[in-house]
């Protein structure tokens, strides 16, 4: 059984005019006219550059930055902690956002403790310098592990911009100290780390730059730290900064994934797997997949291969993308369901009007003990008693967008966990910049 299931403004223009002007466009300082004139172009230049600097300002680039003190992963610990002083500028078209984050202490179970970890992330633009950037700097004032091992002032600074030349980078990281007691130990050079016998090996953490003609990033790690007891590993001071351009009439938020579990009691966690991200700017018309031959949910749940394919575009009439996942089968128990794809299509027209929708979204088969049975209606349910209820074609429409739930599984065993099979979602938010203007 196959079936199809339905589902102020001035500024912003002269920040408009100049980000999509030509190479070698003159600036004030180029207009030539006597002395007067010359200060005069000088001084509005400046007060233009300063009022940018305090004004949210629409561009046509797509800006992100993050940036975190310390992370820990894996090793013998039954513990694994978050990002400490985390901060983020996510999905933007804006130059003049500021984000900040400190923490004066912060303790890592079983590992030690986190003095005075600090970041910034900040996007600007310089009109005399034609110049939009993206920052990240993160520093750490002091990290002691172990009780004897202590890395002071570390820093780590990730930057991306694009001028009159187009895009670059640049990630620059240090390290003031690193000592076992009163004992120093000099400081890691690229591919060279430092071993201390019993306590750590400690190297430099990567620099990782990419740029070409639609965009750039930048992302550098200052430390990494793998403690030879546990095996556990410390990252330290971690920043990115990434910007592309292609930003016209919408910003695009999406994500696609297959398999996702939770738990009212949070003792159930499962991805999501695997899990795809729309770029802010979109993919420029091309489809971009991502797949795995299978999932393990664990217990008696088989998850066959899953696939992610999302594409997002605009021009100067519109914006318009999806966010698609297929799950090829399914067996929990007694219940099977095969070919399941959630779609979630979005469109935004230059006057602002949008158009979304879950076309495409199907389920091949439900077949509990056997036997196919009938795909429930959206707000209704199957339900195997003590075992599990099962909704189909779980829809949310939001303001700028769609979220498409192909199959949602309820475990009626008392966790409360819920299994979400082929998850869409795709919003396309305003850019607010002023196309065309005088």
């Amino acid at each position: 059984m196959r079936r199809l299931l339905p589902l102020g403004t001035a500024i912003a223009v002269m920040a408009a005019t100049l980000l999509a002007g030509p190479t070698g466009a003159a600036t004030p300082d180029s207009l030539g006219g006597d002395s007067q004139a010359s200060t005069t172009s000088r001084t509005a230049s400046s007060t233009a550059n300063r009022t940018a600097a305090r004004a949210k300002i629409a561009t046509q680039f797509a800006l992100k930055a993050a940036g975190y003190g310390t992370r820990v992963e894996g090793g013998q610990l039954p513990v694994v902690s978050g990002q400490t002083a985390y901060a983020v500028i996510g999905c933007t078209n804006k130059a003049g956002m500021v984000r900040k984050n400190y923490e004066a202490a912060v303790t890592l179970p079983g590992l030690g403790t986190v003095d005075g970890v600090r970041t910034k992330t900040w996007t600007s633009i310089n009109y005399k310098k034609h110049k939009v950037a993206v920052n990240s700097v993160h520093n750490v004032a002091k990290v002691v592990l172990g009780g004897t091992l202590t890395i002071a002032a570390v820093k780590s600074h990730s930057t991306t911009w694009h001028d009159r030349k187009g895009f670059h980078t640049r990630a620059e990281t240090s390290i003031g100290s690193i000592k076992v007691g009163a004992q120093s130990f000099p400081i890691p050079t690229p591919n060279q780390p430092i071993t201390i016998p019993g306590v750590a090996k400690i190297s430099l953490g990567m620099h990782k730059t990419k740029k070409d003609s639609d965009g750039a990033s930048t992302y550098a790690e200052a430390v990494q730290v793998k403690l030879l007891l546990t095996d556990t590993v410390v990252r330290i001071a971690h920043t990115a900064a990434l910007m592309g351009r292609g930003i016209t009439y919408g910003r695009f938020h999406g994500s696609a994934n297959g398999t996702q579990v939770r738990a009212l009691a949070d003792n159930v966690k499962s991805g999501p797997t695997p899990l795809s991200w729309m770029p802010c700017q979109g993919t420029h018309g091309v489809v971009k997949t991502k797949s795995v031959l299978g999932v393990d949910l664990a217990g008696q749940i088989v998850v066959g291969a899953v696939e992610n394919q999302q594409m997002g575009k605009q021009n100067l009439k519109k914006a318009t993308g999806f966010e698609q996942s297929t799950v090829a089968a399914i067996t929990l128990g007694p219940l099977t369901i095969n070919a399941i794809k959630a779609r979630a299509n979005v469109t935004r027209l230059k006057g602002g009007k949008m158009i979304a929708n879950a076309d495409g979204t199907t389920i091949g088969e439900i077949v509990v003990n056997g036997d196919v049975t009938p795909i429930p209606d959206p707000g209704q349910a199957i339900e195997i008693p003590g075992l599990l209820k099962l909704e189909a074609n779980v829809v949310d429409k939001m303001k700028y967008g769609i979220d498409v739930v192909a199959i949602r599984i309820t475990l009626l065993d008392g966790t409360g966990a819920v299994i979400d099979l082929g998850h869409a979602k795709m919003e396309i938010k305003p850019s607010h910049r002023v196309i065309g203007g005088p």
